[in-house]
């Protein structure tokens, strides 16, 4: 089930726009600041987060730009608008913060759904405009943005670099390319061995980039021949024979230490998000009330009890109609129902807010 977050400070708005995704079958989060839909979003990191183009505390964009800052959402995550303002200045700023698409309002539903369910499985929309960006998003990223950083790159090395992916069948797929283009291959090639070693290898060049934020470049004579520094064991692949693993007795210590840098790495950045998730909850359960403002006599507006009693009336007979419409079955168009709902959450809203009747003796 795919998970989406819905953004909107309305809470009316918020709960029939997160009721009807739920109904098409979307896992809803429910956010009522932009704050909590940023900590939320870097938290389970949803496929899609929806958020209100609208804001009285906050801008849409700023949040978006924000959250499309962090790499592994930039990868994971996409984000959708839904604004009044559909010009092309804003679809400009839009695509540069990385927002996946803008839909204008008032929402089709039926538009909506679709999208998003294109978003979720990660296919291709259009970007909001065509313009170069200077954030990766929708799972790409900006080499120019990102060549002088190798931090964005871990969680992508990590899978690059395991047992998973590089093994006996990699570096047997690989030896099957040598003699493919007419390389000397030698059939008793110890491909578990190979195997460690190379992982060994990616391992200790992640660790040099990270201590000097650069690979290391290797050495170079006068004229430019790179100098072989303690050359040991098999210097090719068709020098290494089956019976004689490379590195001897030392294959299991190469087993055992190759996982270590590449994984201390991973583990000190899971930290960090971890750190700054934590300080944005934080923040979040600190979020005061909004003050309000209580009237005194000389404010507040007279009301005839009559029209009072005849608006509770009027109101508690279209939330009736409204009940009555909303019914499955009764409407069929699944944006008119939403507006159905909306209506009906509105009057409740309204009934909740007027007094009580007083009952005659």
């Amino acid at each position: 089930m795919a998970k989406v977050i819905v953004a909107d400070e309305n809470e009316g708005r918020r709960s029939l726009l997160a009721n009807t995704l739920e109904r098409e079958g979307f896992d809803i989060t429910r956010a009522a600041t932009l704050r909590q839909a940023e900590g939320t979003a870097l938290a389970i990191m949803p496929e899609v987060v929806l958020i209100d183009g609208e804001w009285k505390n906050g801008d849409a964009i700023d949040a978006s730009q924000r959250l499309m800052s962090d790499p592994e959402f930039a990868f994971k995550c996409r984000i959708v608008i839904l604004a009044r303002n559909v010009s092309q200045e804003y679809r400009v700023s839009a695509a540069q913060s990385g927002i996946a698409e803008v839909i204008a309002k008032p929402v089709d539903m039926n538009v909506l759904i679709e999208q998003l369910r294109k978003h979720t499985r990660k296919q291709f929309v259009p970007p909001p405009a065509d313009v170069a960006t200077g954030q990766g998003g929708g799972g790409s990223f900006d080499v120019s943005m990102t060549m002088g950083d190798s931090t964005w790159a871990l969680p992508m090395l990590k899978g690059l670099v395991g047992p998973e992916k590089i093994n006996t069948n990699f570096i047997d797929e690989i030896l099957l390319q040598m003699d493919e283009e007419g390389l000397e291959v030698d059939t008793k090639v110890d491909t578990s061995a190979m195997s460690s070693m190379l992982r060994l290898a990616l391992n200790k060049l992640v660790e040099q980039a990270s201590a000097d934020g650069e690979l290391v470049a290797p050495m170079r004579d006068a004229d430019g021949n790179i100098i072989q520094q303690n050359p040991s064991g098999p210097s090719s692949p068709s020098q290494a024979k089956r019976g004689q693993p490379l590195g001897g007795g030392d294959a299991q210590k190469m087993v055992q230490s190759m996982s270590s840098p590449m994984e201390g790495i991973l583990e000190a950045q899971a930290q960090g998000i971890a750190d700054e998730i934590e300080e944005v909850m934080d923040s979040i359960l600190d979020e005061k009330p909004e003050l309000v403002a209580l009237h005194d006599f000389d404010t507040m507006v007279p009301i005839d009890p009559e029209v009072l009693e005849l608006t509770r009336l009027t109101t508690e007979f279209v939330t009736e109609l409204m009940w009555s419409l909303g019914r499955p079955g009764a409407v069929s168009d699944l944006t008119l129902i939403t507006q159905v709902e909306d209506a009906t959450q509105m009057l409740t809203d309204v009934l909740a807010a007027l007094p009580e009747a007083e009952e005659e003796e």
